[in-house]
């Protein structure tokens, strides 16, 4: 199972995957700070002429205050992979959520190791990069920045996301249920549009996904997902997908305080349906999900927010908001979840190898901060300043660990 190794600035251990991400060490513009960031990049990768990682998925967060702004810099970023990694790109995103490090820009990668029985290759397609990874009698892929054009409406690059998803799963022999975890990424998402009949953005998105999800059968649950927010960029998707094979194990994880959020009711689906959509469509995600192989489990924990049965819970209370969903994190696995899926470890011992926590307000980021260190362990935890799929929700956390 491919790892995710995520890098600290300075930190270049060779035997840990305890590395968090990297930010600039040094430039005032953006671009200098991208060519800090890669630069960082190929001394962690290369050190001293040997490789050590193998990058198989990457996503830069950056501030961008207009889609002008965020296509300018996107093509900075590009420019500095293609001058100093070559043409030839793991599977890569650029996000316009605002880093809360003080730099425009911060870098975060997903790593498998080199050695015997792996086998890395960088492709692509239509212009779209990807990265297939064949080890242990299974092929892991890893995709990224699947999105549309800078004119597309959320419905058009919603439908040209999905549709770069589905080619890249074919032209590797699989299929749009074999993907275990996936990040959707939607601007302004809890935007509710009355000039387009008041569909909401993120709404638009579940109708598209369930649409895309019902050629696939879906057999081990839907993936692991998260639905966040970002300033601009129309819709971005990024997926990992999983092979079929006798050495794994794939199962979904339930929340006993939640409902299943493919089951919630109409209630808490805002706005109206799309355009060509019957009705409106439920979030398509499980909760978490646990990918056993022999006795290595690795387990994608999805976006994670205050809510209880399928109601926000302490609206306008960060503090609050912050502890429940923390509460809900450690509810996939209760007493009862353990037995059910053959487990058996201390819930408040887990430690994440990574944890990504969204807050919707930068000055309530030092407060969740403080929450998530004193109650969760974590080698690396990245915060971004970022709109949530609800108006009420303040925060998002999301994570992943193996046992």
């Amino acid at each position: 199972m491919v790892e995710q190794i995520i890098m600290r600035s300075g930190t270049l251990s060779s035997d840990s995957i305890d590395i968090e991400h990297i930010e600039p060490v040094n430039g005032s513009s953006f671009s200098e700070q991208v060519l800090s960031c890669v630069e960082q990049l190929s001394k962690f990768i290369y050190p001293e002429g040997e490789t050590r990682y193998f990058v198989t998925q990457q996503t830069f967060f950056i501030a961008a205050g207009s889609r002008e702004e965020f296509n300018e810099r996107s093509a900075q970023i590009r420019e500095h992979l293609s001058t100093n990694c070559g043409a030839l790109l793991p599977a890569t995103s650029i996000v316009a959520q605002n880093p809360v490090s003080g730099s425009d820009v911060v870098l975060e990668l997903m790593c498998t190791r080199a050695g015997e029985g792996t086998e890395v290759r960088y492709r692509s397609l239509d212009g779209i990069s990807y990265t297939v990874v064949e080890q242990e009698g299974f092929k892991t892929v890893h995709a990224a920045g699947l999105t549309g054009d800078p004119s597309d409406n959320i419905l058009e690059s919603s439908v040209r996301a999905f549709d770069a998803a589905v080619k890249i799963l074919k032209t590797e022999g699989l299929s749009i249920d074999h993907i275990i975890r996936q990040w959707n990424y939607i601007e302004e998402i809890a935007r509710i549009d009355s000039v387009e009949g008041g569909t909401q953005n993120y709404q638009v998105f579940n109708d598209v996904r369930s649409d895309y999800y019902n050629a696939g059968k879906f057999e081990n649950g839907y993936p692991a997902a998260t639905g966040i927010g970002m300033t601009t960029g129309g819709v971005i998707i990024g997926f990992i997908a999983l092979s079929t094979s006798k050495k794994v194990t794939i199962r979904a994880i339930h929340n006993p305080g939640q409902i299943d959020a493919h089951k919630y009711s109409e209630l808490v689906l805002e706005g109206k349906a799309s355009s060509g959509a019957v009705q409106k469509c439920t979030p398509k995600f499980e909760r978490a999900k646990l990918i056993s192989i022999g006795s290595r489990h690795h387990i994608y924990v999805s976006g994670t927010a205050s809510i209880l049965g399928e109601r926000t819970m302490y609206v306008g209370d960060v503090e609050n908001q912050t502890i429940t969903t923390i509460e809900n994190i450690f509810r996939l696995f209760s007493s009862e979840n353990q037995v059910a899926l053959g487990l058996n470890f201390e819930v408040d011992r887990i430690h994440f190898s990574h944890l990504r926590v969204y807050v919707k307000y930068q000055a309530d980021i030092p407060l969740v901060q403080k929450i998530c260190s004193e109650r969760l362990h974590s080698s690396s935890s990245l915060f971004l300043e970022s709109d949530v799929c609800r108006e009420d929700l303040l925060v998002e956390i999301e994570g992943v660990f193996s046992i």
